[in-house]
């Protein structure tokens, strides 16, 4: 793996220094597990990544060790965001503030040789730089440790704090069935679903392809031993390889990440896949093909947080319109269709906090039953 900042050569400088083993940010910690998740990790890191031997490494070193030094415990969480599911929670910063007051903190502190503000800006960059040599490194991404040990930290900050990154009531939303119910490519919605899944309800199917993904949710349901949910390791379009049929089946904000002929196959697969009667709902947008249109003037792409561009999947024109015909075609019988234009200006996917970009997408849900 080549990168600018980090390497994996033998010649290459510690990623951990004595200064950064301190851990001064995680002794005033009140989350004993999560501490250990943050310095597990980085340890191993350290046996698969460090920094190029020369001046500019040793200094990116020192810096790099100052985010350890004083690490608060929800880093796991900043950096499996980034790493894993930019594509949901594209706004992930390292927590300066939180750094700095530990830093504040610190009797003994480093001599940095810099500013607090160009402290801070290196600070980020690395923590960024790191996430890039994870994400673009499959072997290490794919790591089952690397895997596990983010997915269990961001388990376990759920469990402590409940702080889900979506909330999704898919309870309130689907009518009385004694059928099972399968949500679709759930992500990090499948955290709250999980949660607020009614123990008397029938059993809840969720379905990833991403390990990550896979391993959160499992680690999840675990701890707060949720007994009817079943977590499914499952791509799409190709479906699931099962004999079960659904009384329900749930698609949020998946389809416009396929191609048209792979959500057509997709459509046919889920046709088969309800019990005659069942339904699917199906929640989408296509502000991903809003965002790629206007990314290309260039005032608007250069705002947008970095990686974020390459996380979209370009979708024809009439996203909407082709995915209702195509529900019928399917053989379905579309029961209800609404939607909505939406004009918002955010900085919800700006790298520049405060620095609004306008948003104008379709919003829209369409409900479709399995009749005879």
């Amino acid at each position: 793996m080549e990168s600018r900042i980090f390497e994996t050569g033998p010649d290459r400088l510690s990623l951990i220094t004595d200064s950064g083993r301190v851990y001064f940010g995680l002794q005033r910690s009140s989350a004993p597990q999560l501490n250990r998740c943050v310095v597990d990790l980085f340890e191993y890191l350290n046996t698969r990544l460090g920094f190029c031997n020369d001046d500019s490494g040793r200094h990116h070193q020192a810096c790099f060790n100052l985010i350890l030094r004083y690490a608060y415990p929800e880093i796991m969480i900043d950096l499996a965001d980034l790493v894993y599911v930019q594509h949901e929670r594209p706004m992930v910063f390292l927590n300066l503030d939180h750094i700095d007051g530990n830093r504040r903190a610190d009797l003994d502190p480093p001599l940095a040789g810099l500013s607090a503000a160009d402290m801070n800006h290196q600070m980020e960059f690395l923590f960024r730089s790191l996430a890039d040599a994870i994400r673009h490194d499959p072997a290490l991404a794919a790591d089952p440790v690397v895997v596990r040990m983010l997915a269990e930290s961001y388990s376990t900050y759920l469990v402590l704090t409940e702080n889900f990154p979506w909330d999704q009531g898919l309870a309130d939303l689907i009518p009385p069935v004694d059928e099972p119910v399968l949500d679709v490519a759930t992500g990090l919605t499948g955290f709250s679903i999980l949660h607020d899944w009614p123990e008397d309800y029938p059993t809840l199917y969720l379905s990833d392809s991403m390990p990550f993904i896979i391993e959160a949710l499992t680690h999840y349901k675990e701890q707060i031993g949720k007994s009817n949910v079943e977590i499914l390791d499952a791509r799409f379009p190709e479906g699931l390889q099962v004999s079960r049929t659904f009384g329900w089946m749930q698609v949020s904000k998946f389809l416009h990440h396929l191609q048209r002929d792979e959500r057509r196959a997709f459509l046919k697969w889920a046709l088969k896949q309800l019990k005659p009667g069942g339904r699917m709902m199906i929640v989408d947008t296509d502000l991903e093909y809003r965002i790629l249109k206007e990314a290309r003037k260039p005032e608007y792409r250069d705002k947008l947080i970095p990686g974020y561009l390459e996380t979209l999947v370009d979708i024809e024109d009439k996203f909407c319109h082709n995915l209702v015909e195509d529900v019928r075609e399917a053989g379905f019988v579309v029961e209800d269709f609404e939607y909505h234009e939406f004009y918002d200006e955010t900085d919800a996917y700006s790298y520049y906090p405060g620095d609004t970009l306008p948003l104008q997408f379709l919003g829209f849900e369409i409900v479709a039953e399995k009749v005879g």
